[in-house]
C-alpha cells in the first residue's frame, strides 16, 4: 500500500509538471504572438519609404544650407522632424524635394519631402526614439539653389 501511495505521488508530480510546462509554453506562444501583432500594426508602409537618387549634387545657383533641424515631440517622444532649407543669406527655398535618411530595422530608409513657401518641412518617422537620431538630409539642387548633404544627430528625449 505505501508502494502504491509513492507511486501515485510520483504521477501526480509529473502530472503538474507537465501542466506546468503546458501553462508556460503557452504564455511564451500568447507573449510572442502579441508582440507580432503590436510590431504588424506599428509598422509603416513601403510605400512611404522612397530610393535616394544616385545623382550629383547641383554646384550652380545659390548655396543652401539646412537650419534648425528639430525633433517633433509627442509625449515626451520624438516622432519626426522639422527644419528649414534656406540660402546663406537666409532666403527661403520653396517647393524643394528633400530626402531624410535615416537607420530603421536593421537597414537604411529615405523619406521625402517638400519645403513651402518659407523653406519649412517636416516629416514623421514609423518609431519613436528618446536617445539621438542620426539623420543626413539631402537636397540635390536645381538650376537656381545648389544641393547639400548634410548630417544631424536629432535628440529624441523631451525638453
Amino acid at each position: 500500500m505505501a508502494a502504491e501511495n509513492k507511486a501515485e505521488r510520483r504521477i501526480r508530480v509529473s502530472y503538474s509538471s507537465v501542466a506546468l510546462i503546458v501553462i508556460v509554453i503557452v504564455a511564451v506562444f500568447l507573449a510572442g504572438w502579441g508582440l507580432v501583432a503590436v510590431s504588424n500594426a506599428s509598422q509603416i508602409p513601403t510605400s512611404d519609404f522612397v530610393v535616394l537618387p544616385k545623382q550629383p549634387l547641383t554646384t550652380q545657383g545659390a548655396i543652401t544650407t539646412v537650419v534648425g533641424v528639430t525633433a517633433i515631440m509627442q509625449k515626451g517622444v520624438a516622432i519626426g522632424v522639422y527644419g528649414y532649407l534656406r540660402t546663406t543669406s537666409g532666403e527661403p527655398v520653396a517647393n524643394a524635394t528633400l530626402y531624410l535618411t535615416y537607420y530603421l530595422n536593421f537597414n537604411y530608409r529615405t523619406q521625402k519631402t517638400t519645403t513651402d513657401q518659407n523653406g519649412y518641412f517636416q516629416a514623421y518617422f514609423p518609431m519613436n526614439w528618446t536617445g539621438w537620431l542620426p539623420l543626413t538630409v539631402t537636397y540635390f539642387g536645381n538650376a537656381q539653389y545648389q544641393g547639400i548633404q548634410r548630417a544631424f544627430s536629432v535628440n529624441g528625449e523631451g525638453q
